[in-house]
């Protein structure tokens, strides 16, 4: 009795052993690859990644694996199936700063960084065994290359402009994904420079030829600053010689007309009293003719004049 209780008791755990690992949850950020003894035999993957799954399946001759998009809860068979999930979200990839030369020869190190998933779950199982790490350094040969090329199409200022050097990238991904997608099943989709420095030998001559920049700019910014004063200088004068010549001619014709005016005046009064204009005249020759004694004749004008008649 005690015999059969116990026997009960190891088939009860084993029957929940057996239930526990009958079923399998695949979540909506997770793409996964069952195996049946060892064999790749079907596969999870996202709504939108189905169709390379399958180019890459007719590529390789994988015509026995199974390919599936539903999510959730799945069953296995214990012992017999097992199962690999990865995490579908996208990662971030960051490589080592390296050395590159530009297409005028002039050395930058950089470092590149991608945004990468596992796209195709059943090539990552296969080339790399499931292995992020691996898969990873598989990763800079593909990365690096293309940056290289990029580099080696743009001149050295050209690869300091952010939306240059990414629409060039962006031209590449293309092939690059068709290249990542078919041998490791990772699919990138965003691919950058996430640094550029100078080689540490380079910053001393860099900084010299910078100052050497710098000073010149300095120098013919001061030369054009000299050339707009002294235009702006010689302007000025020309202005103030042409305006105080043109105020003496307006004085020198005012004048001009202000004496022809008086002039004009005191002709005619000459000409209304003429006798009048006589008689002073005379009278300031007389008044002129101080301690001088004067004989007139009878006759004369001017005794008219004193004796009022």
């Amino acid at each position: 009795m005690k015999k059969l209780g116990f026997v009960i008791v190891i088939l009860a755990v084993l029957a929940l052993m057996a239930a526990n690992y009958s079923y399998y949850i695949v979540y909506e950020d997770e793409v996964a690859v069952i195996e049946t003894f060892g064999k790749l035999t079907s596969a999870i993957v996202n709504q939108e990644d189905s169709e390379k799954v399958t180019v890459n399946l007719e590529k390789n001759g994988y015509h026995d694996i199974a390919v599936s998009t539903r999510k959730g809860l799945h069953f296995k068979i214990p012992f017999v199936q097992t199962v690999r999930k990865y995490s579908s979200k996208y990662l971030t990839y960051l490589s080592n700063e390296e050395l590159i030369n530009t297409l005028d020869n002039r050395r930058i190190q950089i470092q590149t960084y991608a945004q990468y998933k596992v796209a195709d779950p059943i090539s990552f199982t296969v080339a790399v065994g499931g292995n992020f790490n691996l898969a990873y350094n598989r990763m800079d040969e593909y990365v690096y290359k293309t940056v290289i090329n990029t580099a080696n199409q743009l001149s050295f200022n050209e690869f300091f402009y952010k939306e240059t050097v990414e629409n060039l990238l962006n031209e590449k991904l293309v092939q690059l994904n068709e290249k990542l997608v078919a041998d490791f099943g990772i699919y990138i989709s965003d691919i950058g420079v996430n640094r550029k420095t100078f080689p540490a030998n380079n910053v001393a001559t860099i900084e010299q030829k910078m100052s050497k920049e710098i000073e010149k700019e300095s120098e013919k910014l001061t030369a054009e600053g000299d050339s707009e004063y002294m235009q702006a200088q010689a302007a000025a004068d020309r202005e103030y010689t042409e305006i105080v010549a043109k105020a003496m001619q307006q004085a020198a014709k005012i004048k001009a007309d202000a004496d022809a005016e008086a002039l004009k005046i005191y002709q005619e009064s000459l000409n209304k009293d003429l006798e009048f204009y006589r008689f002073i005249k005379r009278m300031d020759l007389y008044k002129e003719m101080t301690d001088t004694t004067i004989f007139l004749d009878e006759k004369n004008e001017i005794l008219k004049y004193i004796k009022g008649y």
